[in-house]
């Protein structure tokens, strides 16, 4: 229940507010001061209670999310952040997406991964400052000038770049300022996992352990023209077979002119698969499963509609791959698990240091 809180003032014979004419004319104490102020706090957080005060979007805005140190990150920080994703499901699920339960919940686990992405962002600027490390170098003025070069050409014009960066909520400067921190932590990072490495007896471990995941299925290299699945794919793949088998024309020259999907560009290779791969159609592979080395099937039907397919490099039995082959891949598989073990425990140890505090339940 709420409860009106009145003031009484009290006036002496001539009208002059008796604690005024005690402490002097538009004299007020300190001590009144904070009283007042304490005052108000209270009235204001009793009508919050009762509804009567409304939150403003400024005040919502300045809600304290987690504190590094003596830095802030607000609900604003996060929401910044936020929009371009937040846009981006908007355009690919509708306006609504925004108000059905597993939108929402997919936006507040967005907005806990970019808060505590910000947290870490905080936490490295705080050490590199410490560190010394040098933040406009040469080096790093060339990467930042590259990088953004390379985002340019992939909008093909400035007009384009320009409204992509107002759209993320940049500016050419601020944008700018971005790509520099973003290097600068990369090198940070990058500096202080130098120190890890891969011995030979932690490669040849994890090799034995995972000795099925370096195996090479029973299979072929694979390739195809595909032409459709209506009854023209039909006559366009007859007419091309014609051209293969009776006219010498090459398989890979017919797959790039007449291919319709994406192998075309390679001359209809679609790469090694096992013959019991799940990721082709089953009815495509039964077709494959049929072919020798080096031999072009008739026009045949799949799911996905009508082919000629080709094989070589057939593989009768699966075969394990041998500790050389992979040594590389599995050094930058451990690399990348140890670096990732290291960041993360140091990470904890800085937040600790720091004394951070993460506000996730606060988050709107």
């Amino acid at each position: 229940m709420c409860h009106t809180i009145v003031t009484k003032k009290r006036y002496d014979e001539s009208g002059t507010e008796i604690e005024s004419k005690r402490e002097g004319k538009n004299l007020i104490t300190l001590k009144k001061k904070v009283v007042t102020v304490l005052a108000a706090s209270v009235l204001t957080a009793v009508l919050a209670g009762c509804g009567l005060v409304e939150e403003t979007q400024e005040s919502i805005d300045a809600t304290v999310l987690a504190k590094v140190g003596d830095v802030e990150i607000t609900q604003k920080d996060v929401d910044t952040e936020a929009k371009s994703y937040i846009d981006s499901l908007k355009v690919q699920y509708g306006e609504e997406i925004l108000e059905q339960e597993e939108g929402k919940q997919v936006i507040k686990d967005l907005k806990v991964d970019i808060l505590n992405s910000l947290v870490e962002m905080r936490i490295l600027d705080k050490k590199i400052a410490e560190s010394g490390m040098e933040t406009d170098t040469e080096e790093i003025t060339k990467a930042v000038t590259e990088r953004i070069d390379q985002v340019k050409k992939t909008y093909g014009d400035d007009e384009k770049y320009l409204a992509a960066l107002e759209e993320a909520g940049f500016n050419e400067e601020t944008y700018k300022t971005f790509v520099q921190e973003d290097i600068v932590r990369s090198k940070y990072y990058e500096s202080i996992m130098a120190d890890v490495t891969v011995s030979d007896e932690d490669i040849e471990k994890y090799y034995e352990d995972n000795k099925k995941n370096y195996v090479t299925p029973a299979g072929a290299n694979i390739y195809h023209i595909y032409f459709g699945n209506d009854d023209e794919a039909k006559a366009k793949g007859e007419e091309v077979l014609k051209l293969i088998k009776e006219d010498g024309k090459d398989f890979a020259e017919m797959a790039e002119e007449y291919g319709k999907d994406l192998s075309a560009e390679a001359g209809g290779l679609l790469g090694y698969y096992g013959y019991e791969n799940t990721e082709l159609y089953a009815d495509f592979m039964d077709h494959v499963k049929k072919l020798k080395e080096d031999e072009i099937s008739d026009v045949v039907k799949s799911t996905a509609g009508y082919h000629i397919i080709k094989v070589d490099g057939i593989q009768a039995e699966e075969v394990q791959k041998p500790l050389e082959d992979v040594k590389e891949s599995i050094t930058s598989t451990l690399t990348a698990n140890k670096k990732s073990e290291k960041y993360l425990s140091t990470m904890e140890e800085w937040k600790k240091e720091l004394n951070v505090k993460v506000y996730e339940d606060k988050i709107r």
